[in-house]
């Protein structure tokens, strides 16, 4: 027999012991949450901006407890990639928990921002309503094609599984956690890259970055293009027969220009052709403007690094292409970006 002493003492435990798990989690910060939640794994890409649902279900106003939250990044139970604390700390996770748990339940639902198209390929298929990765990657996965035509002779099915079974191995602070077997099995992962490798085919990583601040050159200006291949040496594809076209603003005028193969300045472009980029390849084109630099906005927009092989293959007919850049389009090709402006310069020390 238990004394009452000893069953208000049990009591007393039993009660420290639930408070001390129900102040367990981090608080949460709604608008931090917010903010996680459309850039750290970038969720909402298929929970929805407002939790509202997509491809996975709504979460907003679900009335979870933290613990079944966390667990559901942790250890999912359905098909979704598990996280790490190296890559979504509970901290996070509390202010996306707060963040979600504030918004007002849902009446119905929210769509998927991709669905296969009707008589879509079976790959295609998986990639997009089965396994999901289309609502991050695109229904073509144009980028994982580049990323892995930087290393294709390294790719079979067994380097594609790995980075599917066991990404955080490779990027264990990146955005993408792991799939497990029990939910993607083997026979659906084999079939996506199939179709991955045969009838879309590996694309070559060509970057194109333009230094859009310019540098002063006496009364001019000089703007530097930098093109580059980032795939390994002696494993990542090579862009062959490639045309740089650099394209020039309203009423420019063209003082000089630099790089190898410079086919010709007109009214509109400076345009470069070589045979190929080859792995880890960096090509440097300048072109010099008469005046001061020009403020951001238009400036040299259009530029574009085409090549001819490998070509672009788009597939069957029913493929859904989300990029219209590629619409129609008989090569591969790389819009030119501009480089990030530089930070402000630190405030002096008082």
């Amino acid at each position: 027999m238990v004394k009452s002493g000893c069953v208000a003492l049990l009591g007393l435990l039993l009660c420290a012991g639930a408070s001390a798990a129900q102040t367990s989690a981090p608080n949460g910060n709604i608008e931090d949450g917010k903010k996680a939640w459309g850039v750290a794994p970038r969720c909402q890409n298929c929970h929805g901006a407002q939790a509202e649902g997509g491809f996975g279900p709504d979460l907003a106003g679900r009335g979870l407890s933290f613990d079944q939250f966390r667990q559901a990044v942790r250890r999912p139970w359905g098909v979704m990639l598990g996280y790490t604390e190296k890559q979504l700390s509970d901290q996070t996770l509390a202010d996306m928990y707060a963040y979600t748990s504030s918004l007002h339940q849902v009446a119905q639902p929210g769509k998927a921002h991709f669905t296969a198209p009707p008589g879509a390929p079976l790959g295609q298929v998986y990639l997009v309503d089965t396994i999901g990765c289309a609502h991050c990657h695109e229904p073509e996965l144009r980028q994982p094609r580049r990323v892995l035509g930087g290393e294709a002779t390294d790719v079979d099915f067994e380097f594609f599984a790995k980075r599917i079974y066991q990404h955080q191995e490779f990027y264990p602070t990146g955005r993408m956690g792991n799939y497990t077997k029990a939910r993607v099995p083997e026979v659906i992962l084999r079939e996506l890259f199939r179709w991955v490798e045969d009838d879309l085919g590996l694309l070559v990583p060509i970057q194109a970055v333009l230094d859009l601040a310019g540098t002063p050159n006496g009364a001019n200006t000089t703007y530097t293009l930098t093109v580059r291949n980032a795939g390994a040496p002696g494993k990542g594809l090579t862009a062959e027969d490639v045309t740089v076209s650099l394209k020039l603003p309203a009423g420019a005028k063209v003082v000089t220009t630099t790089g190898a193969g410079l086919q010709g300045v007109t009214a509109d472009a400076a345009v470069w052709k070589l045979a190929k980029i080859a792995p880890k390849d960096e090509l440097k084109y300048t072109v010099t403007l008469a005046g001061a630099p020009s403020a951001p906005g238009p400036l040299f927009k259009g530029s574009r690094v085409d090549w001819m092989k490998p070509a672009m293959r788009i597939g069957e007919p029913t493929l859904q292409l989300v990029d219209e850049r590629w619409m129609g389009s008989k090569n591969d090709w790389q819009p030119v970006g501009v480089a990030a402006p530089p930070p402000p310069p630190a405030p002096p020390v008082q």
